[in-house]
């Protein structure tokens, strides 16, 4: 009998407590905003001023600053960044719900702010990386080759952390999740120890919708290219 494979692969089980430092990582345009959004329907804080239509926590990524030194741990910019999350993060933790927040480019630092997490979960974001590249291109004009480059090294950086990983750490397939969204949600839900009612399990299903688009509603091509 075919078994199909699953949305969700938990590579490393995760205790049986509620999440408290739930990190979403992959590639721009690669599926975390549809994760990300996911989660905050089905019940977990994802902050509490959320970027408008990709459910990113500005205040993590206020604290963040720019990326372009997260991929160089000598550079001191990188240091100086996790001395700026790190109480961001550790507030967010002391509140005592289930929290997380969406970064894709979280896999850069993610070993580095673990010690703030009382109860961490990873999950590791994949989609088609010519899609990805070819969203970044229309969006942003970035070439596509130039735009693949970086998504795939941003992929090599989130095998480094399945290969050894920290923490409970899931894998997501975005267009599985696609094509079995009840099937996504319930694992999601399971992984993070959350109970969602069934009317956030609908209002989750319906959120998938590649059709709905999962980025800024603001930008071009929005949403009826949607998120394919």
């Amino acid at each position: 009998m075919y078994e199909r494979s699953e949305p969700l692969d938990i590579l490393t089980p995760a205790a049986d407590e509620p999440a408290s430092g739930v990190l979403v990582f992959g590639a721009p345009r690669g599926g975390t905003s549809m994760v990300a959004g996911v989660l905050r329907i089905i019940g977990m804080d994802m902050g509490a001023r959320q970027g408008r239509g990709n459910n990113e926590d500005l205040d993590i990524q206020a604290a963040r600053g720019n990326i372009a030194y997260l991929g160089d741990v000598n550079h001191p910019d990188y240091a100086a960044a996790l001395e700026r999350m790190r109480p961001v993060i550790a507030a967010r933790a002391a509140e005592g719900r289930p929290w997380g927040w969406k970064d894709p480019h979280g896999a850069l630092y993610a070993r580095d702010v673990l010690e703030t997490l009382p109860s961490p979960r990873l999950i590791s974001v994949f989609r088609d990386p010519a899609a990805a590249a070819a969203r970044i291109h229309m969006l942003t004009g970035q070439l596509v080759a130039e735009a693949l480059n970086d998504v795939l090294w941003l992929y090599g950086k989130a095998q480094e952390l399945i290969a050894r990983p920290p923490a409970p750490l899931a894998m997501a397939s975005y267009e599985k999740a696609l094509v079995r969204p009840e099937r996504f949600i319930e694992q999601l839900a399971f992984f993070c120890h959350l109970e969602p009612s069934a009317e956030q399990i609908r209002e989750a299903v319906a959120f998938i919708s590649p059709e709905r688009g999962h980025g800024d509603p603001h930008s071009p091509g929005w949403p009826r290219e949607g998120a394919l």
